[in-house]
């Protein structure tokens, strides 16, 4: 689309002076922006209010030697400072191992052709770098503009030195690089401290030397070529005026590394401020520019605005930063179709980035919260409506339904006004920020956001992201409380091999953690199964194979989810973990909390292969190690089979952590167990979790360290069960995680049980209670208990009292006189319909009728499409309709649609799949017998 520029600002447009707010700069986090605030309203008529800067940030600024040395020189000197050229983010030291990285290299004002190394201290140039080729440095000519030539000298390294083919570093493009940063740093600075400085206390050269610096880079900004410039990858450059389509991932740059940040946005909002201030005149008047606010608004802010529409839109995190610099150019300018072509890449990004739970598709909840904080930092500022814009009223379905007009499936996939898309999706994406179980050791880095963004405690609930599969069981509070978390996430964004992994906290502490909220390593140990809690088979990594492991694949699929304030229950499995080896891989987890005990339980399921290990870390970052009941010996040097050799030093672009990620336990015990056993772990002040291992048969048990983020290892348990026979391995992994401290249990033990069911036995303060674990719910089954009473029940867990009978899933339990039972909820769904009306965003609707459907309010609705992916929905409300029919109303947008041709169902948010019917529902449900609490 060709956007004609329109004309400069008239009478009404915003005056510079009337600007106050705050304004995100980019890359890091705001702590809290994921927990679902909201931002305060922005006046319509301004964008840009509530711009400001943090005190401590501008004193620190104010205090660096380098501001005090560029307030010293005079105006055309500072000038001459603006890089004339494009400079390099990605430039490594050629004298030392460092890596390329964008905080490699320091730079001076008062040494400006100077670049000094973070790491190693070396100055460049110096007499060896670069180094001459035929008594001269060589250099990279690049017609950027006809008859314009820029020159690119480099150091080309030696090919027995060099990490590619050719590698050429870029050292004087580096010191263009950070000179920009600063000098556009300091033009914002300025800007704001002479806007809020009283009128007799401002410094007239400081905001002249903030012009000069604005007006220089619009004059130079037509001439910095397009490059290329990624790590570890030869650097490119291309002519200045080089027309699209540009390279894919926003790949093609101009103002920085990314051409997504090509938006200059310190200059933008310098120049909000400073566009009626006589400076910008006085700016003109020293650099020759007759009219310099046409330059700097064409020339600069409109010219990297449009760059930005010669791009290919991924959808994904850097599209928006590419929407923040067209909306806010386009609002500075008052350019209408720069603002639309911002909204539009953030409907795009909120159909193809999110799940129809608001969960980013990259299935990391650190990055999710990093999305929803840059959506609320800025585009409340730049789509004032963010907060009341919706999806059209009724949508409908598509084969005519209660009350509903059929309508076209395109249609509803692409709301027509702008901004809808994400309106829809965005309060979602706040509240699933709360599913998470993050580690609360990790801080956060602060990070400007405009507006101001009023942080708030997250909400501690049992949650359920039925899109992405992410399952929260959370009860109890402060000390008492228990968050367990259950991953199944996707492999549709970046590849994952944590699936049914999961982390446990007690009172708000971690025990059971991994690495995911650190940030990568070197190695990249931290990507393989063996980082996480969860059991893999045949010492491989999830996926099996590198081949497969580039295939994306859906998530777990979600079988059961129910939660009350004294027993939550979840079941995900996933087939697609070790799709050749395992046929079942399944993880059920449950927390029980009353008033008397406090515990968790899970019972992880494989079947498949002949070795199998359960794997249970410490949390990151912490000393504490795991204490067995039976004695240990000195284990094996390595886990890994002979056939591997452990290569220590393996980069994570080698792959190689995904073949040899057992080579990285180190200081291995080993032991064995025949039959139940008991571990902890314990930390400097006492034990952390005690887990008790109710397995069956005989497995080796090790202890030993992991890899940590820290300089100490962390510590790391493992259970292995193996066999030489020819037929494949069943486990049921049985583990009860009980708190230290006030758990209510004394003892805990497992009974001998039919077979397909997993008896405990609990000796509590209260007397002898017993849960039972059914793992083909459905299917009936007679437990003679210990009492030598028998309980019957088809559910999938049953928890029996002296005070009666607990029933998770299935329709009946009945013990000793107690007996609960419940209807099922289940069906098939014969249409969708997307809504913005007072009953939420969308509805299902049923083939048949609904048992008592005033009491699946709050309950999770699960559809399995074909057998292919279960995924699931929060009710809102149910009701009967006529002609047999039922209304299903859910918080969360109902996703897809059904194609009145094809049946499939065809999903407008990410990831945009097509699934096969037929479309069958549950909603799974606890009862209790009379006496136990009420019936559900």
């Amino acid at each position: 689309m060709t956007f004609q520029p329109p004309q400069r600002r008239g009478p009404n447009s915003i005056s510079a002076r009337s600007v106050r707010g705050l304004v995100v700069l980019t890359g890091l986090i705001l702590p809290g922006i994921c927990q679902g605030q909201s931002a305060p309203s922005i006046p319509k008529h301004d964008p840009f209010a509530f711009f400001a800067l943090p005190t401590a940030w501008q004193d620190e600024f104010w205090a660096d030697p380098d501001v005090e040395a560029l307030l010293a020189l005079e105006p055309k000197a500072v000038a001459d400072l603006v890089p004339k050229q494009a400079g390099l983010y990605y430039v490594r030291c050629p004298s030392c191992d460092a890596v390329e990285t964008g905080e490699t290299f320091s730079w001076s004002v008062q040494s400006p052709e100077a670049l000094t190394c973070r790491t190693c201290e070396a100055t460049f140039p110096n007499d060896a770098i670069p180094a001459k080729v035929n008594n001269a440095v060589p250099s990279q000519a690049v017609e950027v503009l006809h008859g314009v030539t820029h020159q690119y000298p480099y150091h080309l390294v030696e090919a027995t030195k060099a990490r590619y083919p050719q590698e050429r570093i870029y050292l004087d493009a580096k010191r263009d690089d950070l000179a920009r940063t600063f000098l556009a740093r300091f033009a914002l600075y300025a800007a704001v401290r002479h806007r809020d400085a009283l009128p007799d206390e401002r410094d007239p050269k400081m905001v002249t030397l903030a012009a000069v610096i604005l007006l220089r880079f619009a004059q130079v900004y037509p001439e910095y070529a397009v490059h290329f410039d990624h790590p570890s990858q030869p650097k490119y450059f291309q002519p200045a005026n080089l027309k699209p389509p540009y390279r894919e991932g926003f790949r093609s740059a101009k103002w920085d590394r990314s051409g997504a940040l090509n938006v200059p946005m310190n200059l933008v909002i310098a120049y909000a401020i400073l566009r009626d201030d006589p400076a910008i005149d006085e700016a003109g008047t020293l650099l020759d520019e007759p009219d310099p606010g046409r330059a700097i608004e064409e020339d600069l802010l409109r010219a990297s605005a449009q760059f930005l529409l010669g791009h290919p839109d991924p959808h994904d995190e850097q599209s928006i930063y590419a929407a923040r610099g067209l909306l806010a150019v386009g609002h500075l300018l008052e350019d209408s179709a720069l603002k639309e072509a911002g909204l539009r890449t953030l409907d795009a990004l909120a159909r193809r980035g999110f799940y129809h739970d608001g969960h980013w598709k990259s299935a990391d909840p650190e990055a999710h919260c990093r999305v929803v904080g840059l959506i609320d930092g800025w585009f409340q500022g730049l789509v004032p409506e963010l907060g009341s814009v919706g999806v059209p009223e009724a949508v409908g379905s598509l084969d005519g339904a209660i009350g509903a007009e059929p309508i076209d499936l395109a249609a509803a996939r692409d709301d027509d006004r702008p901004g809808a898309s994400l309106a829809a999706v965005i309060p979602l994406a706040r509240k699933a920020g709360d599913a998470a179980l993050l580690d609360p050791n990790v801080e956060q880095v602060q990070q400007v956001s405009w507006p101001a963004t009023p942080l708030r405690e997250p909400t501690r609930a049992p949650t359920l992201l039925g899109g992405a599969g992410l399952a929260r069981l959370s009860a109890g509070e402060g000390e008492s409380a228990i968050d367990l978390e259950l991953r199944g996430f996707a492999d549709y964004g970046e590849a994952r091999y944590d699936r049914l992994g999961l982390r446990l906290a007690f009172g708000g502490q971690t025990v059971l953690g991994d690495l995911d909220d650190y940030g990568p390593t070197p190695s990249g140990w931290e990507r393989s199964s063996a980082a996480h809690n969860l059991v893999i088979v045949d010492g491989l990594n999830q996926r099996e194979s590198p081949a497969e492991a580039r295939i994306p694949v859906p998530g777990s699929d979600i079988l059961f989810f129910a939660a009350e304030p004294d027993l939550q229950v979840v079941t995900m499995s996933d087939r697609r973990a070790y799709p050749s080896s395992s046929s079942r891989y399944r993880h059920t987890l449950a927390v029980v909390h009353d008033e008397h005990v406090r515990f968790a339980v899970g019972v992880f399921e494989v079947h498949g292969g002949h070795q199998h290990d359960a794997i249970f870390h410490a949390p990151p970052n912490s000393s504490a190690r795991w204490r067995t009941l039976q004695p240990l010996e000195p284990g094996p040097k390595t886990l890994l089979p002979a056939s591997i050799v452990y290569v220590p030093d393996a980069r994570v672009e080698d792959g190689r952590w995904f073949l040899q990620a057992f080579g990285a336990f180190s200081a291995l015990q080993q032991g064995r167990v025949e039959g139940p056993t008991l571990a902890e772990l314990h930390g400097p002040s006492g034990p952390l979790v005690r887990l008790h291992l109710l397995n069956t048969g005989t497995a080796a048990l090790y202890t030993g360290l992991a890899p940590d983020r820290s300089e100490e290892d962390r510590g790391v348990l493992i259970l292995r069960k193996s066999s030489s026979d020819e037929e494949e391995l069943k486990s049921s992994f049985v583990t009860l995680y009980e708190p230290a401290e006030h758990s209510g249990i004394r003892r805990v033990g497992r009974v001998e049980s039919p077979e397909g069911t997993i008896l405990l036995v609990l000796e509590t303060v209260t007397g002898l209670e017993y849960l039972l674990f059914n793992t083909s719910p459905g299917s009936a089954r007679s437990i003679r208990l210990t009492d030598g009473k028998v309980l019957n029940t088809d559910g999938l867990l049953v928890r029996v009292r002296s005070e009666g009978v607990t029933l998770v899933g299935g329709t009946f339990a009945e013990y000793e006189g107690h007996r609960a039972e419940q209807q099922r909820v289940e069906g098939r769904i014969r249409a969708v319909v997307r809504s913005s009306g007072p009953e939420g965003p969308g509805w299902f609707e049923t083939e048949g009728p609904l048992t008592d459907p005033e009491r699946l309010a709050g309950r999770t609705l699960i559809i399995s499409h074909g057998g292919e992916a279960a995924r699931a929905w929060t009710i809102d409300h149910a009701k009967n309709g006529p002609d047999r029919r039922a209304r299903i109303v859910v918080r969360e947008e109902p996703g897809f649609l059904i194609h009145p041709e094809t049946g499939a169902a065809e999903y407008y948010q990410f990831p945009n799949g097509s699934l096969r019917g037929p479309h069958r529902f549950i909603v799974p449900r606890i009862a209790r017998s009379a006496g136990s609490g009420s019936s559900r």
